[in-house]
């Protein structure tokens, strides 16, 4: 005999529940990946035009095909080998997808989902930038965006308690990268998760009261956060 299952027991497949913006942002780096392994030519000036460089107060800079203010929001399309993209593609994916059901799956929701995950990028991008360097510094990789969306699931499972569960933790990581790279040079943007985190636990709820559509706008089981 079989048992009924019940509404809120039914499993919609992960990639038909995806919402739309998750989507975008990782076909277009999974397309940046891709092309700039099958043609060095574009791979060079995607990685001149999207690479964040930062260098010592008065230090000139590199001269970049799209200057130096794009690259605040196209760094997140580049990344430094597999490992990098796929970790970063993980987040985008489990965090994403919570923050994406929250703000809902309209258009309304799909435009705040983009430019609440490109704030939280350029904000890691622009403290990045603006931390004293002893030398030129570059930086790339969609972590600074996914740090934003690890702060923003958090809300979505529990309020201000469940973001302060999952960004204090990552925030303190990368705080133990920082001191840790004072002996030990360590080529990860400590900065740039930080500052991604803090605007994304700073902007979410506001994300959320002005571009939500969805259950996950008062955190209901609509915006629960898994992977």
């Amino acid at each position: 005999m079989s048992v009924p299952q019940r509404d809120d027991q039914v499993r919609t497949p992960i990639f038909n529940a995806m919402p739309a913006a998750v989507l975008i942002l990782a076909t277009a780096i999974l397309a940046s990946a891709a092309l700039m392994a099958l043609s060095p030519e574009a791979g060079r000036w995607i990685l001149a035009s999207s690479l964040v460089i930062s260098g010592p107060a008065g230090t000139a800079l590199p001269a970049q095909p799209l200057g130096h203010v794009a690259p605040l929001l196209l760094h997140v399309f580049i990344h430094f080998g597999l490992l990098h993209l796929v970790m970063n593609l993980a987040v985008l994916v489990g965090a994403g997808r919570a923050v994406g059901l929250a703000l809902g799956a309209g258009i309304k929701g799909t435009a705040g989902f983009l430019v609440f995950f490109f704030m939280c990028a350029v904000a890691g991008a622009g403290l990045e930038v603006l931390l004293p360097h002893d030398g030129i510094v570059q930086m790339g990789g969609a972590s600074t965006g996914v740090s934003g969306l690890i702060a923003a699931a958090g809300w979505v499972r529990g309020g201000y308690r469940g973001m302060l569960g999952l960004a204090l933790p990552w925030i303190g990581f990368n705080i133990l990268i920082a001191l840790t790279g004072m002996v030990l040079p360590i080529p990860i943007s400590w900065a740039g998760h930080i500052g991604g985190t803090v605007a994304g636990a700073l902007l979410f709820p506001l994300a959320l009261a002005t571009f939500g559509e969805g259950r996950g706008r008062d955190g209901g089981d609509g915006g629960r956060f898994s992977a």
